[in-house]
């Protein structure tokens, strides 16, 4: 039946077509440069990701930390859930390799699962080690070591009725207690006993645009000096608190709260570098960046933003969820919501390019 033969040629021609096309594609989108002067990138979109069979199934990518090894760890949320499927991945860092960040762990069991993650953070103990503190969007919040372990001092699995919809949590050297924001309901910070998870009895805040107030407070920092930098979402800022908690009121304007305006931001999270800067990740598609500064009352200023480009955007590089440098601020590695339904939710790097 030579019409068949015809057609089977047809059919392998378009499919080889396709292949060339969807190849050439993804180079050019390799050799995206994204921003320019001293924030300038490559983009890597195989710069870090899970094992190829864990990707299909995340629905979300929400966190980004790295430890004082440069070590990274991912938090994400799969919406088809196996007993393989896991909740936080932890890289290893190779700066001068073709793939810096290589898959080497999932940290936690299937029991880490049975909801949403939001916040991802690495705190300190009273000893110094490090502890990764993880905030589910329900009522679980989750501190364990370095390698997932709740059977080691200063580690738990708790959950507390009062969130509604947690977002975040964290704690500066300075401070005796965890917080934990109730982000996407009440707004109220919850202090909790940092030895068992139990709640202090303690909380701050509520919802608004005013003193000791936020809408939506989506991520939580500490800056150099110890003090709390909340990312407060809905009012497009940063409001300042001290190490127990408490808002910090402006000295030139005593009804308002230590802040600074992030125009054009859609800021969930802050995360700050030894050497005073920090990275503001940004859900309208933007990544921020910001200095320290004489010439504010905070103490810090924005030092510019990238946007992503049209063409990544399309294909959901969008949703800017969480973002943080590399231990040696030569990569920034991005962590997407599923903003668009049409799109995969995506985990990236983008390569800093130094003159």
């Amino acid at each position: 039946m030579p019409h068949l033969n015809h057609y089977n040629k047809m059919l392998i021609k378009f499919i080889i077509f396709l292949s060339l096309a969807l190849s050439a594609n993804q180079a050019v989108a390799e050799n995206q440069i994204v921003g320019e002067g001293k924030w300038k990138f490559e983009f890597l979109s195989n710069g870090i990701s899970l094992p190829t069979k864990h990707v299909a199934n995340v629905q979300d990518y929400h966190g980004v930390a790295v430890d004082s090894k440069g070590r990274v760890y991912i938090a994400y949320y799969s919406n088809k859930q196996t007993n393989e499927t896991r909740t936080v991945a932890r890289f290893n860092y190779t700066p001068d390799d073709k793939a810096p960040f290589t898959f080497d762990r999932f940290l936690g069991d299937l029991s880490w699962v049975d909801d949403r993650i939001h916040g991802l953070n690495i705190i300190m103990n009273n000893k110094g080690e490090e502890r990764l503190l993880l905030v589910y969007n329900k009522n679980k919040v989750i501190l364990c070591d370095l390698d997932g372990r709740v059977d080691v001092d200063d580690s738990w699995i708790i959950k507390h009725s009062v969130f509604g919809k947690a977002t975040d949590g964290n704690r500066s050297p300075l401070s005796k207690h965890i917080g934990v924001f109730d982000g996407y309901n009440s707004n109220i910070l919850h202090e909790m006993h940092l030895h068992d998870g139990t709640r202090t009895g303690l909380k701050h805040g509520g919802k608004g645009a005013g003193f000791d107030q936020t809408s939506t407070a989506h991520g939580i920092g500490v800056d150099l000096q110890g003090r709390y930098v909340v990312a407060d979402r809905g009012n497009k800022r940063l409001v300042w608190q001290n190490p127990s908690f408490e808002p910090i009121r402006s000295k030139e304007d005593g009804n308002k709260q230590l802040q600074l305006a992030t125009p054009g931001l859609e800021v969930c999270n802050v995360s700050f570098s030894a050497d005073g800067s920090a990275v503001l990740p940004a859900l309208n598609a933007r990544i921020g960046f910001l200095k320290k500064s004489s010439d504010t009352e905070c103490g810090y200023e924005m030092d510019g933003f990238i946007s992503m480009p049209p063409e990544l955007v399309e294909r959901g590089y969008d949703g800017i969820h969480d973002v943080n440098f590399s231990i040696d601020k030569k990569y920034l590695i991005v962590a997407v919501w599923q903003r668009n339904k049409k799109t995969l939710p995506r985990l990236f790097a983008l390569r800093r390019i130094t003159k």
